[in-house]
């Protein structure tokens, strides 16, 4: 009998209560943070160009962990030259086989074998979306390495009387490109005059 390989266990285990939620949140942290520095010593541009040998190599990562999770299906041809699962089945698809083929090679299997291209397409549809994931995570524990260390200037508030001559300055605009565009109910000048008489009433 043909070998099954058999998804894996996720990494982390199913936390036992809030407290120890938080527990393994903070460690996939730490683990994240290390993984990180790893990547922008090696690669200082990865957060702006990443090289195609990089790249080639984290996606191979991604490959094989989604491959560890997702596992093997089996497939046999059926009466009506459908694909039917078949844990016996003698045609194979997992990530590794799907994202074997190339990008002509995969568009040349939608005309000869339609069948299993629709096999093939799901496959790799769902390891793009995981690696796609996998990379905006490791991007975004680079970028909170990087700026971890610089302290947040906090931007002073506003008055009221300056956040409402801000927004009378933005409707300003706002009404002159309305008119612009044939709104008939922007006026520019009697938005002015409403703006002059605000301030009249609302001056001390």
């Amino acid at each position: 009998m043909k070998a099954k390989q058999t998804p894996v266990q996720l990494a982390t285990v199913t936390p036992r209560s809030f407290k120890d939620a938080g527990y393994q949140t903070a460690t996939l942290g730490e683990g994240r943070k290390v993984i990180a520095q790893y990547v922008l010593e090696q690669c200082p541009t990865f957060l702006d160009t990443v090289p195609d040998e990089v790249k080639a190599e984290l996606f191979a990562g991604f490959q094989l962990r989604h491959y560890e999770l997702t596992g093997n299906k089996t497939y046999r041809m059926g009466d009506t030259g459908a694909l039917i699962p078949d844990p016996d089945g003698g045609i194979e698809v997992n990530t590794n086989v799907a994202m074997a083929y190339t990008s002509q090679a995969f568009g040349q299997l939608r005309k000869d074998d339609p069948a299993l291209h629709g096999l093939i397409e799901v496959s790799r549809k769902a390891f793009s979306k995981y690696a796609s994931n996998c990379m905006a995570d490791l991007r975004s524990a680079c970028k909170r390495l990087l700026t971890a260390d610089q302290p947040r200037e906090r931007a002073v508030n506003k008055g009221f009387n300056q956040a409402v001559t801000d927004a009378f300055d933005g409707l300003d605009k706002r009404v002159k490109v309305a008119q612009a565009r044939g709104d008939d109910s922007a006026d520019p000048v009697r938005f002015r005059m409403a703006v002059d008489a605000f301030w009249k009433a609302y001056a001390k």
